[in-house]
């Protein structure tokens, strides 16, 4: 019973200390990959995207870029856009190409989408003025949006230490009660702390889908339904947080309240 009770021991100490390896597995931010294929798109006419296969499309959007004919490079970045085929750049573009021609939900929409696959902070402080320029709703919320992009990026290193660390606690709790014959109260305790730690960051690190409304005058209903009450007209460029679905309706946060507006009206901040 002895030797089985050490083998065990032995076992959780070497989990423990296995969880470990992975977050030297983790040494280059994801966001420090998105820069460098932003500065890749920026000099490169032939941008890499999806993979390594050149996009002639993306090149002869980008010439049309440089020639400062936006409208009609908007267009073909578009149709990449839709087939999934984007770099960081791309979307970087767009929002400056929808914000030249006065097209307030757009601009914010593939601003918002750049700075999802970038963390770039420098967008992050753009999508802070415009929102306080045009009095936008939705955009208060920048501390949370930086720890959610701390939790994102370095979601594997914090889950794999947490780990760890329950491990040896669980490990030195048995020790304590087997060898020891003490009380693993204190450390049970500890090991309960970690436990919530862990769910706690595996849960925040999910952040929520937000959208965009894209028409200026979107109603807002008190159900998803016609049929339902207003409760209030909004114009483009507000941020909401998307609670769930019903049919053709999207159930949204709106100032704490929970309200309903039709799909079409809203453009979700998601690739």
């Amino acid at each position: 019973m002895k030797k089985l009770q050490d083998s065990i021991l032995k076992i959780l100490f070497i989990a423990a200390a296995s969880c470990l390896v992975p977050i030297y597995l983790q040494a280059t931010p994801a966001s420090d990959l998105a820069k460098a294929d932003v500065a890749k798109a920026d000099v490169s006419a032939a941008a890499l995207i999806n993979g390594n296969a050149p996009s002639l499309a993306l090149a002869k959007a980008d010439s049309l870029f440089r020639l400062k004919q936006y409208t009609q490079s908007f267009e073909l970045y578009q149709k990449l856009f839709l087939d999934k085929k984007y770099s960081p750049a791309m979307l970087l573009k767009m929002a400056y190409i929808q914000e030249g021609l006065g097209r307030l939900a757009p601009s914010m929409y593939y601003l918002n989408l750049y700075y999802l696959v970038t963390n770039d902070e420098q967008a992050l402080t753009k999508i802070e003025e415009t929102a306080l320029k045009n009095k936008l709703e939705g955009y208060d919320d920048s501390d949370a949006a930086r720890l959610w992009t701390i939790l994102r990026e370095y979601y594997w290193q914090i889950l794999w230490v947490i780990l760890s660390i329950c491990f040896f606690l669980l490990a030195f709790l048995l020790y304590q009660k087997v060898r020891l014959k003490r009380s693993p109260i204190p450390i049970a305790v500890i090991l309960v702390f970690f436990l919530i730690l862990l769910f706690a960051h595996d849960h925040l690190s999910k952040s929520t889908t937000q959208g965009i409304i894209a028409s200026p005058s979107t109603y807002l209903m008190s159900g998803p339904s016609a049929g339902s009450s207003v409760v209030g007209i909004v114009g483009e460029g507000h941020r909401l947080e998307i609670l769930g679905s019903n049919d053709i309706w999207l159930r949204v946060k709106w100032i704490d309240k929970e309200v309903y507006v039709k799909e079409r009206e809203l453009l979700p901040v998601r690739l």
